[in-house]
């Protein structure tokens, strides 16, 4: 079964172009100006909240360009209606490079820098944002078998 979000069963283990589909409604939450040490408690509170929103897919994180020092960050969930209480938004569409993470997030970085070493390689300019979409959820999946698609925009 496709859900929104997952682009396809299989994971994308070498850096590859897609389009992430327009129009997939989601509810979220933004902060601004955090940093990688934020993210821990930014994610345990927001995906806990958004919860309530009655998800259709993985849960999501969009990133205003690479998180290096402050940046600012939308988490959320797609939803096939939003409810009232939470804020609207669609996951960011359009031209992109994928590259699947597979294991634990401790080795997260190593994918990163993978994907965005392929991505200046293939001179795209400038990332429009990046996103990663947690294909398994890390509440219940051991973290050896983690799954999240890392994607770079431009």
């Amino acid at each position: 079964m496709s859900v929104p979000l997952i682009l396809r069963d299989d994971p994308f283990t070498t850096p590859t172009p897609v389009d992430l589909p327009e129009g997939v409604t989601t509810v979220t939450e933004f902060s601004e100006a955090v940093t990688m040490a934020d993210l821990p408690s930014i994610f345990d509170a927001g995906y806990t909240g958004l919860a309530a929103a009655g998800p259709i897919g993985p849960g999501y994180a969009v990133y205003s360009g690479i998180p290096d020092g402050w940046f600012d960050l939308e988490i959320g969930f797609p939803v096939a209606v939003v409810p009232d209480g939470f804020t609207a938004s669609t996951f960011p569409a359009g031209k992109a490079i994928a590259l699947s993470h597979l294991g634990g997030y401790d080795t997260l970085g190593e994918s990163w820098q993978r994907l965005i070493d392929d991505f200046t390689a293939r001179d795209l300019g400038e990332p429009r944002l990046i996103a990663e979409v947690y294909v398994t959820d890390p509440s219940v999946t051991p973290a050896a078998e983690l799954r999240a698609d890392l994607f770079v925009a431009y």
